[in-house]
């Protein structure tokens, strides 16, 4: 007989962290607040490195220059 109740209540007992949240469990309201610090500290490291685009047409526009005046020198 004692053996046929401790069935049902070692599977209860097993499913029971299955079903129940952790204690430690962070709500959603502050997961998304999270989630958008995350965002604007990516954001924020990307405008720290990127490349200006005056910097970049201008070193495109040098490189190409000097290409120009070295095929002109030679050709001559």
């Amino acid at each position: 007989m004692i053996k046929y109740l401790a069935i049902p209540l070692i599977l209860v007992g097993c499913t029971a962290p299955v079903t129940d949240p952790p204690a430690h469990a962070i709500p959603q309201e502050q997961m998304e607040m999270i989630w958008e610090a995350l965002e604007y500290v990516k954001e924020y490291d990307v405008l720290q490195n990127r490349t200006e685009p005056n910097d970049a047409i201008t070193s495109a526009l040098d490189d190409f220059w000097e290409e120009t005046g070295t095929l002109d020198e030679e050709q001559e």
